[in-house]
């Protein structure tokens, strides 16, 4: 009696079955791409409206309280915080004014520091403060709080810097009377993807951009546009 042969065990897999790993692994990756794709983007997106509402409760603040108010951003620590001033505020460009106590500062301060010490370059005190309850305590939500979970602040473009800023400390001011600067916040997540928020100077209202915007005519310091020549 003849047993019947045993079939060989195959070892390995066919070229079709490769191919069919490797373009489901594909789809697998791809798919987790783009999933942590639109989630940065989501939360880029959210930050940029946090910049917008920020800027629209300090334009309100200036014109309803009569306070000069700014957005104060910390680009080491990508942090944005509400602050006011109740004291006459007057900016300085960095060609105006070199001073380690920032580009806004009180006049009368301004004026003192620069009789009291004429051969020295004036270094008066930052006149802004959190903004503050009834019973004089400070707001925390208005404090400086993160951008947002991954984002970073890439750039600030206002008037009365020369240059945009891309370290240290800036800010974006706000009038009584309802005038502010014409500005422009850059925000950046882990993807490198850039979203804008310019802010209108006569109305306060922002608007979105998700490219890297920048003004197409430079900045002067009264919040308006002037052809660049």
């Amino acid at each position: 009696m003849t047993l019947p042969a045993r079939s060989r065990v195959r070892d390995g897999f066919t070229l079709i079955e490769v191919i069919m790993v490797v373009a489901i692994a594909a789809v697998v990756v791809t798919g987790a791409t783009f999933g942590l794709g639109a989630i940065t983007r989501t939360r880029l997106r959210s930050s940029a409206f946090k910049v917008m509402s920020a800027a629209r409760f300090a334009y309100n603040r200036a014109l309803t309280q009569g306070t000069t108010t700014r957005l104060h951003f910390d680009f080491d620590a990508h942090t944005m915080a509400v602050e006011e001033s109740y004291s006459p505020v007057t900016l300085a460009t960095n060609e105006q004014l070199e001073s380690e106590a920032g580009d806004a500062v009180d006049p009368w301060d301004l004026a003192r520091s620069r009789l009291e010490t004429p051969l020295e370059p004036p270094a008066p005190m930052d006149p802004f403060q959190p903004i503050s309850n009834s019973s004089g305590k400070a707001l925390e939500r208005y404090t400086a709080q993160p951008i947002g979970d991954g984002i970073s602040l890439l750039a600030l473009i206002t008037p009365h810097e020369t240059d945009t800023r891309i370290d240290g400390e800036g800010s974006i001011y706000f009038f009584p009377g309802g005038v502010t600067e014409h500005a422009v916040v850059q925000l950046t997540d882990s993807s490198d993807t850039v979203y804008s928020i310019e802010i209108h100077p006569l109305t306060g209202n922002a608007r979105i951009h998700n490219f890297a915007y920048e003004p197409v005519a430079e900045l002067d310091d009264e919040g308006e546009v002037r052809d660049s020549l």
